[in-house]
């Protein structure tokens, strides 16, 4: 089992997420839970934890600084954060910290819960393979090298899920698959290929479902204009962004916040 704490200093929330949650039917398991960071460290240093939840804003030590914590202490907890505010600068810290994913009160109210535990679990899993990867492989090696060893060897691998990294924390800027490319020091062509059959999906098409998520989170929970959320989502045109956002979802802007009002 997958042991869990969950950090909250609202002690109703807490206790109604720890309930609510079908945490067994995905190998999760809560095993703690606090009401600040501080507390949560006291309860980390004497018990094993792979998977910890926080809420950002607690008073006494706040889940920011929790995650600073955590990542230095121990590295082999995955982290997520769970958000019932509008505080979408410090989930944008929290995800530069290292947060696998966030999870917002409309996904409680508009989403199988089940969903959510499943989409966390595999993230989790993905990370801990990349972990694996990157511990395995053998020192930086040449573009052409990496092709000789196939699309599939641990470099290729560990190449990928790292553009996949730099996508989650750069998605906000103009981000371009050549780039990216070189970044993991590979071709275009072979990266693109890679990218597709690792991932799932084109990177170009990874690069706008993270765009649009971010996006659909903060029309649920702000209440900022679509050309700022457009920027916010690494879109400056706001008429682009419109056109992506519809194109993705069915729905304007616009009408995608006035559906989860």
């Amino acid at each position: 089992m997958i042991k869990v704490m969950v950090v909250d200093d609202d002690h109703l929330v807490r206790k109604g997420f720890i309930t609510m949650m079908p945490w067994r039917e995905h190998h999760l398991e809560v095993v703690g839970e606090a009401g600040n960071g501080k507390k949560a460290l006291e309860f980390l240093a004497d018990n094993q934890v792979d998977l910890l939840i926080t809420d950002l804003a607690m008073p006494v030590m706040s889940g920011i600084d929790l995650m600073r914590s955590v990542k230095e202490k121990y590295k082999d907890i995955s982290m997520v954060v769970l958000t019932f505010h509008q505080d979408f600068e410090l989930i944008q810290e929290a995800l530069r910290l290292g947060a696998l994913d966030y999870i917002t009160k409309v996904e409680l109210e508009h989403e199988h819960m089940d969903e959510v535990l499943r989409r966390i679990v595999n993230k989790m899993e993905e990370q801990h393979m990349r972990t694996r990867e990157t511990q395995d492989q053998p020192p930086p090696v040449t573009t052409h090298a990496i092709e000789d060893e196939g699309p599939y060897s641990p470099e290729v691998n560990a190449s990928v899920w790292k553009a996949v990294d730099i996508i989650h924390a750069e998605f906000q800027k103009d981000l371009l698959l050549p780039d990216i490319a070189k970044r993991v020091n590979m071709s275009r062509s072979y990266f693109s290929r890679c990218f597709r059959d690792i991932a799932g999906k084109t990177c170009n098409d990874f690069i706008r479902e993270v765009r649009v998520n971010h996006a659909k989170a903060m029309l649920t929970q702000t209440n900022k204009s679509i050309g700022w959320i457009a920027t916010q989502a690494g879109y400056p045109n706001e008429k682009y962004f419109s056109k992506v956002f519809r194109e993705s979802t069915g729905m304007l802007p616009g009408e995608f916040r006035k559906s989860q009002s």
